[in-house]
């Protein structure tokens, strides 16, 4: 995890100030055995990384300048190709410089490993870039793309507002393991066997938890369940059902319940609802998951009674200052920020359960959402 250091301004007089330290500080073992690997690509104006797994601005900055907390000041100069100073990727080129528009000095890297400063600042030609304007106005939206378009989304859990009750269980299996996975056999106990025939399929799943509103605490808004593997049916006696697991998507062990298929994935017409419907984050397939990530599954306090239904798109709204931790921090006189986008994959009556297909930052629980930004 990055740490936050001091601002741009000071990471420019750090590296101004004191050259000579950041180029004591520079191994030239490394310089060479990195030049060597193709890390390094010097040039003459300005010294360019290559960015390899692994790296942070701080690494880059403590072996480059001596000084982690200069990371700022780097980021600043590549902000177009960096949007998130924590996610840099391998293959990103990224300019070594320090300094001011007016005063640029650039930290060189030569061949033979030196470090020094360029102070040829009379040939630099500031860049001046004309940005478009227009007469309308809306929320920025820090991602591409358009709605009313076909989409392929999977959710392998699922929301419902009334308990979903099991049509059996699977008790023993073939396999002498305890973790069961696609091909095994199993022999299951339904509640009722004269309503199963062969060739059947079936899905497998287990209670997640019991979803409470993250404004309202006191408010029971559903239970998410997952769906762990889809079984066939292969031959249904007296007392036993047998069947073989035909998918998997997650780990499973005996004593998962049965239900009719649920499906996991399919191909949605996205669209954009008329009204303006505003609703709240309520819960997350993977709490445990804390980087921003693309189709996460998250579930939502609207659902078919409030017009939702498969292929809605809603935002993920924000508010304050991004320092802000606790609640009261927050000044609600600012106006929102668009931090994510959701597609619903499928709508219960009043929760919904649907796939982060697009986040500027991680969407917590508790974040808001609405059906239209214009």
């Amino acid at each position: 995890m990055m740490k936050t250091g001091a601002g741009f301004l000071a990471a420019a007089a750090i590296a101004l100030s004191a050259p000579v330290a950041m180029a004591q500080t520079y191994d030239d073992n490394v310089t060479s055995a990195m030049e060597e690997l193709g890390l390094i690509t010097p040039q003459k104006e300005t010294d360019v990384y290559r960015v390899v797994p692994g790296d942070t601005l701080w690494e880059i900055c403590e072996v480059f300048f001596g000084d982690p907390e200069t990371w700022p000041g780097l980021w600043s100069i590549n902000n177009e190709e960096i949007t998130n100073p924590h996610y840099i990727y391998p293959d990103q080129l990224l300019r070594l410089q320090a300094g001011t528009d007016l005063r640029p000095p650039s930290l060189i890297v030569d061949s033979t490993g030196a470090t020094q400063f360029d102070d040829s600042y009379e040939t630099f030609v500031p860049r001046s870039e004309i940005f478009t304007t227009s007469t309308d106005c809306s929320l920025h939206v820090p991602f591409s793309g358009s709605s009313n378009s076909d989409m392929t989304v999977s959710a392998p859990t699922f929301i419902s507002r009334s308990p979903v009750e099991p049509l059996g269980v699977i008790e023993q299996a073939v396999p002498g393991k305890h973790m069961l996975a696609r091909g095994d056999i199993v022999y299951m106990r339904f509640r009722n066997t004269s309503d199963v025939d062969c060739g059947r399929v079936y899905s497998l799943y287990h209670h997640v938890t019991e979803v409470r509103h993250p404004e309202v605490r006191s408010a029971r808004l559903g239970h998410v369940y997952a769906v762990s593997a889809e079984v066939l049916v292969s031959d249904v006696g007296d007392k036993w059902v047998t069947g073989r697991i035909v998918q998997s998507y997650s780990e499973l062990e005996r004593g998962e319940l049965i239900t009719d298929r649920v499906p996991v994935s399919g191909r949605v017409r996205t669209s954009d609802m008329t009204q303006v419907v505003d609703g709240f984050v309520i819960d997350k397939a993977h709490e445990e998951n804390m980087l921003v990530q693309r189709n996460q599954v998250v579930f939502i306090d609207r659902g078919r009674n409030d017009g939702v239904k498969s292929g809605t798109t809603f935002w993920v709204v924000r508010r304050g200052d991004g320092l802000a931790t606790k609640a009261r921090q927050i000044d609600q006189s600012l106006p929102d920020q668009v931090v994510g986008r959701l597609i619903v994959f499928s709508a219960d009556d009043h929760v919904s359960t649907a796939v982060m297909t697009d986040q500027a930052v991680s969407v917590n629980i508790g974040d808001r959402i609405t059906s239209r930004i214009d």
